[in-house]
């Protein structure tokens, strides 16, 4: 839980340092390094790529949900949870369609151990930006802690269909294909 609660800090402080523009997930940008991405079977090959898929996904064209984000990213960062958790209800409240604040509060009710709630933003995320490979990757974690390792490699696989390059999906993905599927000879 320790290791998760650093990638979610990780993940937080990434948000904010990407932070501004205008833009969403339906930008037009978006395909062709969703193609590349798709190609990109390495760490070092996806990186550059997943920075610009983050730099569009976080853009907005609400100066104030990009504050409201932004201090609520801020504040998990830092530890604050409660803060942060009435500044991310405040984001998709005003901004329903932003599928980045559905994220960032997805990953604060897992840092709070919120589960159903943090499965119920996944999976607005993954309506408003179904190709969200984070997303598919964190439901993964979220079911595999539930006991569903079905459903858990379903959304380890859609990840790794969309960025092959994810090392953490891939173990996961292995490990939970054997343990549902059996060793074959």
């Amino acid at each position: 839980m320790a290791m998760l609660r650093a990638a979610l800090t990780a993940a937080f402080a990434l948000a904010l340092a990407l932070l501004p523009a205008h833009a969403d997930q339906k930008d037009k940008r978006l395909d062709d390094l969703f193609a590349a991405l798709a190609k990109a079977s390495k760490p070092d090959l996806a990186q550059p790529i997943e920075l610009e898929i983050w730099k569009i996904w976080i853009e907005t064209d609400s100066p104030t949900t990009e504050l409201l984000y932004a201090r609520g990213t801020g504040m998990a960062q830092a530890g604050d949870l409660d803060l942060a958790l009435r500044l991310l209800d405040t984001v998709v409240l005003l901004n329903p369609g932003f599928a980045e604040g559905w994220n960032a509060r997805a990953m604060l009710h897992q840092m709070r151990e919120e589960y159903p709630a943090a499965i119920a933003d996944t999976q607005k995320v993954l309506e408003l930006e179904p190709r969200h490979f984070v997303a598919l990757q964190s439901l993964g974690g979220l079911l595999e802690g539930l006991g569903d390792d079905k459903g858990a490699l379903a959304a380890y696989e859609a990840a790794l269909k969309i960025n092959p390059s994810l090392e953490d999906a891939k173990k996961q993905a292995d490990m939970l294909r054997r343990k549902v599927h059996g060793d074959r000879i």
